[in-house]
């Protein structure tokens, strides 16, 4: 059974014209929630730039608190290290005395470390000359 050429072509348009429509409707879909996500967005931006702006007028507001001193504990320490009666030892044993509050130690001080014996004077280097006025 022969199908006639004007049902065939009224199938064929009738095809196109809903593909188009679907296109469109596509389109203008995908248009709409791009407008709508650009439109939360800025909304979003916004919000969020007011509230910076409030936190810093909010931080501008408040007055620098002073630091609260705090209290302070001192701990001392001293090393008393003697010469051992040998020629070739180089120290022999220290004491140590520590951990005090305030700077006072908590046992009985070490005993004073012996004189040092007094410097020996060296002779200076020799001053290198003026420049003359006629170089």
């Amino acid at each position: 059974m022969p199908r006639s050429t004007t049902s065939r072509d009224a199938a064929l348009n009738c095809l196109s014209v809903l593909t188009g429509g679907l296109t469109a409707a596509a389109l203008v879909g995908t248009g709409l929630v791009t407008g709508l996500a650009a439109d939360s967005t800025a909304h979003k931006a916004n919000l969020k730039a007011q509230s910076l702006a409030a936190a810093a007028a909010r931080t501008l507001a408040t007055p620098a608190r002073a630091p609260i001193p705090r209290p302070t504990r001192t701990v001392t320490t001293i090393r008393v290290v003697q010469a051992a009666s040998g020629a070739t030892s180089a120290a022999a044993g220290g004491t140590t005395s520590g951990a005090g509050s305030a700077g006072t130690p908590s046992r009985a001080p070490a005993p004073a470390p012996a004189p040092a014996p007094a410097p020996v004077p060296v002779a200076a280097p020799a001053a290198p000359p003026a420049p003359s006025a006629a170089s």
